[in-house]
């Protein structure tokens, strides 16, 4: 018994001292920034079962490399095990320090300072303050630091902040200016914007040229506007450089960003300044839910659902129920969902609420076998429309179709594809060249440009008159003109706008084919 005792100590022995030489290989790995392959190594070392002082230690650098490699859940994970098996370690400050940035990181302020907060030591306060002060100074969102400087009043740099962005919202309370700055944030991709060449983003440079022909109408009109653009894609780094940057806070007006990332930043960074964000081509909804001054040019998914249920009700259609379908994308659920909703207020019966492939196969197997009122069909797909004209075809049935126009492929559609069929389309995009308006734009364009205008052209036009005439009328009184009925009065080249009481557009075109093309419906 002595002598196994003696083997298995100095066993334990030999293995501690094996343990601490890998340790110090792995922390040379990790001092010398190769953090993928450190975090390997001290993984492997992350194991209880050994009896060194090093143990407690390989977890933690393990965690910090994971930290390292943005990899936050893999080292939040690592360190709850540390503590879990070294409850007792001598460390604990380190640990919430590093909780604390991983918080932070993930733009979890309330944990991140409640870290922050349960570490005593003073040796740490420095290296709290100088990251507060950094990750802090980051925050666009009025909402973020109002909530944040309740829960930790102590705080001063919250104090600092909060006040610093309540003087940026002070100085953009002037109501009459001569002039109003808007920022263009488009992926320009290019030095200079040139008209002679053709490019893959050609519908950016539509969009800018149709608001430089706003700016010469606006200017008839006795307000001016200047147009700043900035070449922004999906990259947050450019774009919060971009709204630090002091020239750019003399914007009134932001139009885009087209991309998520970068648009969350200039969305917090007009909450701070207190001015509207327009942006000019998605219909996603939940952009408006952040703040108050975000607006959709187009209407949203869900407004599109809520306006397609007004229409069907003025419509003649025979019964009251109704079969639903959507494909793939988020927006074509979301339609469905809100059509859907909108349908059964009105006390229509659902009969069918499918998602479809855009194969006329697979819709005919989801059509109802009893008769319908109508057929609802969100897509973003352009095979869908073809295909589900195939699948009542095959099934020889003249229910009527309300769809939206990205179904249709028109430049393959005949008279006969359609005849005597009722198809419906929402049409935020359709261009009406009968229309006086349009006709004269067409001919300055083409006389300007040497090309007829796209309807990204006509769209930016729209979006630069009626946002400049509506800050030129009401200054920064923006939600007053917005809920006053006489701000619609004017026309313009598309549908036009109504943000009464909203901050989704509230017009919407529907459209039928006749004739080789869609008109407007009667």
């Amino acid at each position: 018994m002595v002598i196994l005792s003696i083997f298995q100590t100095t066993f334990a022995q030999k293995n501690a001292y094996d343990y601490e030489i890998a340790y110090k290989k792995a922390l040379q790995t990790f001092k010398s920034g190769d953090y993928e392959k450190a975090q390997t190594e001290f993984g492997s070392l992350c194991n209880n079962r050994i009896e060194s002082s090093f143990v407690p230690y390989s977890f933690y650098f393990n965690a910090l490399a994971s930290t390292k490699l943005q990899k936050y859940f893999e080292a939040k994970t690592t360190l709850k095990n540390l503590l879990a098996l070294y409850p007792n370690w001598n460390k604990k400050d380190d640990i919430n320090y590093l909780f604390s940035n991983i918080a932070f990181e993930e733009k979890n302020y309330e944990d991140a300072l409640t870290y922050a907060k349960s570490i005593a030591d003073d040796s740490f306060q420095d290296d709290l303050a100088e990251m507060k002060a950094f990750y802090i100074g980051k925050i666009q969102s009025v909402k973020t630091l109002n909530e944040l400087s309740t829960q930790f009043p102590d705080e001063n740099i919250l104090l600092e902040k909060k006040n610093k962005a309540s003087s940026v919202i002070n100085s953009k309370t002037v109501k009459n200016k001569s002039y109003f700055n808007f920022g263009l944030l488009l992926p320009l991709t290019i030095e200079e914007l040139d008209p002679e060449r053709t490019r893959k983003n050609q519908y950016v440079l539509d969009i800018y040229q149709g608001m430089k022909m706003a700016k010469n109408t606006l200017l008839k009109e006795g307000v001016s506007i200047n147009l700043f653009t900035y070449d922004i894609a999906n990259d947050t780094d450019a774009m919060l450089e971009l709204v630090n940057n002091e020239s750019f806070q003399k914007m009134d007006l932001l139009i885009g960003p087209l991309y998520a990332e970068s648009n969350k930043v200039a969305t917090a960074y007009c909450e701070t300044a207190q001015i509207p964000i327009i942006n000019p081509m998605s219909n996603n909804q939940k952009l408006l839910d952040e703040y108050k001054l975000v607006f959709l040019a187009q209407p949203s998914a869900g407004m599109q659902a809520i306006k397609a249920a007004d229409f069907v009700r003025r419509q003649a259609f025979l019964g009251r129920n109704t079969a639903i379908y959507y494909t793939d994308s988020q927006n074509d659920s979301t339609m469905a969902e809100t059509y859907r909703q909108q349908m059964q207020k009105m006390g229509y019966d659902i009969v069918k609420f499918e998602k479809i492939l855009p194969f006329a196969n697979d819709i005919e197997s989801k059509l109802p076998e009893s008769k319908v009122s109508h057929i609802f069909m969100a897509t973003s797909d352009k095979k869908a429309g073809l295909s589900m004209i195939n699948a009542l075809n095959k099934k020889e049935v003249m229910y009527p179709l309300v769809t939206t126009a990205e179904a249709f492929n028109s430049s393959n559609l005949s008279n006969g594809t359609l005849a005597g069929r009722e198809v419906y389309c929402l049409d935020p995009e359709f261009v009406d060249t009968e229309k006086p308006i349009v006709d004269a734009f067409r001919k300055e364009y083409l006389n300007r440009y040497g090309v007829l205008p796209s309807y990204y052209a006509l769209h930016g036009y729209d979006i630069a008159l009626f946002w400049g005439r509506i800050l030129g009328r009401y200054g920064n009184n923006i939600r007053k003109g917005l809920d006053n009925r006489d701000a619609y009065k004017d026309g313009y080249n598309l549908a036009g706008f109504n943000y009464i009481k909203s901050q989704d557009n509230q017009v919407l075109l529907f459209t039928t084919f006749q004739n080789y093309k869609f008109v407007l419906t009667k």
